[in-house]
């Protein structure tokens, strides 16, 4: 399977609220950082994670916008998260994602978003 394939399928799965399907795609024990999240090791604990952040949002669209490859066991992804604010008004906010694996399995994912605006905060330093 292509790499574009596999993070298109994960993030298919994420907008569908799957979090299992998301998850199967990691090692046992990958870690997953979130923003400035605490650092999460394991797929329950990324299963946990994924299923809670869908639903803290009214609906959530990824729209790949790359996937590059460096080397055999690293990829960044490109995309715009697409949701609502509190207010309803639609959000497409910029994330990149480091995703590094072995063989057809994810070892550490990282993501690289600010998703205040989503929860009605201002982006940014304040």
């Amino acid at each position: 399977m292509s790499h574009e394939r596999m993070v298109r399928e994960m993030c298919a799965a994420v907008d569908a609220g799957d979090a299992e399907s998301f998850a199967s795609w990691f090692a046992d024990d990958a870690t997953y950082v979130f923003a400035n999240g605490a650092p999460l090791t394991g797929r329950a604990a990324i299963t946990a994670a994924t299923a809670g952040a869908a639903g803290a949002l009214p609906w959530v669209h990824h729209v790949v916008d790359q996937v590059a490859a460096v080397g055999e066991d690293q990829l960044f992804c490109r995309f715009t998260i697409e949701t609502a604010a509190p207010d309803g008004k639609r959000l497409a906010l910029p994330c990149v994602t480091v995703i590094r694996l072995a063989g057809d399995r994810i070892t550490d994912y990282r993501v690289h978003v600010d998703i205040t605006p989503a929860f009605g905060q201002a982006p940014g330093p304040e």
